[in-house]
């Protein structure tokens, strides 16, 4: 399961997200669907914790499961 309360994520203080709630189970797929720059790697790195370049604020719990995140570009 992953519960996310309250997200908010921004940019210079340009808000890609605010106040997110999000809760899925076991089982449930997501699609993130948008134009390019519109901060859906963004959303996925700032879930994981490790997006060193937005404000981010609120509660995120994996309860258990792992995520991880496969950058665009691979040296």
């Amino acid at each position: 399961m992953l519960e996310i309360k309250d997200l908010s994520i921004s940019i210079n203080d340009r808000y890609l997200i605010e106040n997110l709630n999000l809760v899925l189970n076991n089982g449930d797929k997501l699609a993130i669907i948008g134009e390019e720059g519109n901060g859906k790697s963004t959303l996925l790195k700032s879930i994981l914790g490790i997006c060193k370049y937005a404000e981010v604020s609120g509660n995120i719990n994996f309860k258990g499961n792992r995520i991880r995140y496969l950058d665009q570009s691979i040296d």
